[in-house]
């Protein structure tokens, strides 16, 4: 299906992406909400080791940080043993979106749907025609890039790194975007940053902001062979970094900040996805992480989603907006056992109360 316009836009005709189509619109919902299901973060991560150092380091917002963040650009070079060439650091990962989508300007690209909307956003205002693609091997021969979130958002499913070793290596006029953004949260094998780098068509994206639940501070970078990446970082804006989030960035790769223990956490979901299912008229999808897609069957998800804002101060991430679902979607991302439990109350009082 090619489209010269995304569906994912609310605005008309003509006009630009979107701003408010995400989930974790928790600030449209003051202090209602107690427990927040609608991010992909974990909400109960100890940042207070962070904290205090960012305290400590508050003289930074007096200076200009450095224009490409090279101090840390240098820790994570040397983290993943690639040169610095091979790695751009972003305020975080939608500004890597934007960065690419811009540098490859009027650009055909496919996008691998259901995913994250900043794709087709990115590419809209910076003239792409987009063809949506339920797989890779329904990509069109014609197009330039080739958008895939792995673990894909917001189904949590991972494409298996030989099919996508397979495609890239044969399709190689072909450049192929691998948003990791949640490569910290899956058990499944992923590329590496060293083994991507040796391709020229193969540029991942990387969150700090997911790994370490600091949504607030944005910061991401982009990975790819050197030549690759060069033709992208001239795009990018100076001083686009704040001082702040680059003394947390070297923090958190020092080992600053205990994060959580994934086997632990994938239990919790599996448990999570265990309960749900024994509800009559939930049915919920596989995954690989600790997020996945519920349909609310004989429902609509935005009336699951007010009925546990307004009873509980649950917020659950209504998924109908993304291309290729349909109201009857929404996303959990698992939190704590307690919380985890209410939630399940919840939702069977919602199921009874709306029937």
């Amino acid at each position: 299906m090619v489209l010269t316009k995304s569906p994912l836009c609310r605005r008309g005709l003509g006009e630009v992406a979107m701003i408010d189509g995400h989930g974790d619109d928790i600030y449209t919902h003051g202090k209602k909400i107690v427990s927040n299901f609608s991010s992909n973060i974990r909400s109960g991560q100890d940042l207070s080791a962070l904290q205090n150092h960012l305290c400590t380091h508050i003289s930074a917002i007096h200076s200009y940080p450095e224009p490409d963040a090279s101090s840390l650009v240098e820790l994570l070079a040397e983290k993943y043993r690639v040169n610095t060439g091979n790695i751009c650091v972003a305020n975080g990962a939608t500004e890597a979106i934007y960065l690419i989508a811009q540098a490859f300007n009027n650009a055909k690209s496919a996008i691998i749907y259901p995913t994250f909307s900043e794709y087709g956003d990115a590419a809209i205002i910076n003239n792409h025609t987009i063809y949506w693609s339920a797989s890779l091997d329904k990509v069109p021969q014609d197009a330039r890039l080739v958008w895939l979130c792995n673990p894909n958002n917001p189904t949590g499913t991972v494409t298996d790194k030989n099919i996508l070793k397979a495609y890239i290596e044969n399709h190689p006029s072909q450049y192929i975007i691998i948003d990791q953004s949640y490569e910290h949260f899956t058990i499944r094998d992923l590329f590496d940053i060293e083994e991507a780098a040796q391709y020229k068509n193969v540029i991942l994206l990387h969150s700090m902001t997911k790994h370490f639940a600091i949504p607030g501070l944005r910061l991401g970078y982009i990975t790819a062979h050197a030549d690759t990446l060069a033709q992208v970082a001239k795009y990018r804006m100076p001083w686009s970094v704040n001082g702040l989030a680059i003394e947390a960035g070297k923090f958190l790769l020092n080992g600053g900040l205990e994060t959580i223990n994934i086997n632990e956490y994938l239990y919790e979901t599996k448990q999570l996805q265990e309960s749900l299912r024994k509800i009559e008229k939930i049915v919920v999808q596989p995954t690989d992480t600790h997020f996945f897609l519920c349909k609310f069957e004989d429902g609509k998800a935005f009336m699951l989603k007010k009925y546990l804002i307004d009873k509980y101060g649950i917020l659950i991430r209504d998924a109908a907006n993304f291309y290729g679902l349909d109201e009857s979607c929404f996303r959990i991302a698992t939190q704590s056992f307690e919380e985890n439990i209410i939630l399940i109350n919840a939702i069977k009082n919602a199921l009874t109360d709306l029937s």
